[in-house]
């Protein structure tokens, strides 16, 4: 069973989730705990393995492709292996799989030229029974944005990443006065998707600039919303153990407004619009099957009418969170 942190972790590994790159100093002030304590403990954590601080570029800029919300069916025998093989690849953002169903679902990216190569040669070479990769019209919530209900609205806010940046980026509307990076920019990128917390001064030595160059630059590429740098945590240790895919079947026009108010509830970890199935998908975290089900009768009243049918499915395993290969794959408490 997963340990569950005390009030100190949590307020500290929430400050890292919404931005990993924040000093001690900053998340002293904001949680109003000592600095020493908040370096000894945020320490421990990243050193344990139980928080993990990497970068996360947006994909849109990255000319990565379009998003899509994938499901893979496949025979229980080849549910692992046909999960680990896809989420070592460069095209999903997350990788879990269902308990209810043999299959595989993902947040992924394909340029429309390389979906038929992957589909009918790469895919096919597992004993695939059936598949969907439907496009994702519009974020309503990404991976950078849940929080576990650790801080209040204005703490998130000076810890300074922005929830309503990550969702325009994700959305590709950011405007004419975003940072176009560079090459050195990439670089830098590369060097902090292995340690988001990696010194200024180890990265200026790696690349042979100065530590002011790298500074500005990793400050331009966050506040352009490039590059958002956090921690990747398992919500079990928030005391959340139980993670569900939700799927709200609507009309069309009324996928937008579905969205934002599925987006309200801080349980959702990610959500998106679905218009090829007329679905918004999301992901939520509960402390108990009990809450899960408290939470759905709840928001089956918001929605009311508007939402033909509400049905959630509990994760088995996770095998990529936010980019970032889990390895070995840690299945949520059940």
């Amino acid at each position: 069973m997963t340990d569950v942190f005390d009030e100190t972790d949590r307020a500290i590994s929430a400050a890292l989730l919404r931005n990993g790159r924040a000093s001690w100093r900053l998340i002293s002030t904001v949680t109003g705990i000592q600095e020493r304590t908040v370096a000894r403990r945020g320490a421990k954590l990243i050193e344990s393995g139980r928080v993990r601080v990497h970068a996360l570029s947006q994909s849109h800029p990255i000319g990565r492709g379009e998003g899509h919300f994938a499901k893979i069916f496949c025979p229980p025998s080849h549910l692992r292996s046909l999960a680990q093989w896809f989420a070592s690849r460069p095209e999903p953002l997350w990788v879990a799989t269902l308990v209810s169903e043999s299959a595989i679902i993902s947040e992924c990216y394909f340029q429309p030229e390389q979906r038929p190569a992957f589909i009918e040669h790469d895919l096919a070479e597992f004993p695939v029974t059936n598949y969907s990769f439907s496009n994702i019209d519009r974020y309503h919530r990404t991976v950078r944005g849940w929080h576990p209900n650790a801080l209040s609205a204005e703490q998130l806010d000076q810890l300074g990443e922005s929830e309503e940046r990550a969702l325009a980026s994700a959305n590709d509307m950011l405007g004419d006065g975003a940072h176009t990076p560079d090459l050195v920019d990439y670089e830098i990128v590369k060097i902090l998707t292995s340690d988001g917390r990696l010194p200024i001064e180890a990265i200026a030595a790696e690349l042979g600039i100065t530590k002011p160059t790298v500074r500005r630059r990793i400050t331009q590429l966050q506040q352009s919303d490039f590059l958002s740098i956090r921690a990747i945590i398992d919500p079990a240790f928030f005391g959340l153990p139980l993670e569900v895919l939700v799927t709200i079947d609507t009309k069309i026009t009324d996928l937008s407004w579905i969205g934002s108010k599925v987006a309200e509830e801080w349980r959702v970890r990610w959500a998106a619009e679905v218009p090829a199935t007329s679905q918004v998908q999301a992901l939520l975290t509960f402390e108990s099957r009990h809450e899960m089900y408290a939470t759905l009768r709840t928001l089956e009243t918001r929605l009311g009418d508007k939402a033909h049918r509400i049905t959630a499915h509990s994760l088995l395993t996770h095998y990529k969170r936010s980019d970032v290969v889990l390895n070995p794959a840690h299945p949520p408490a059940r």
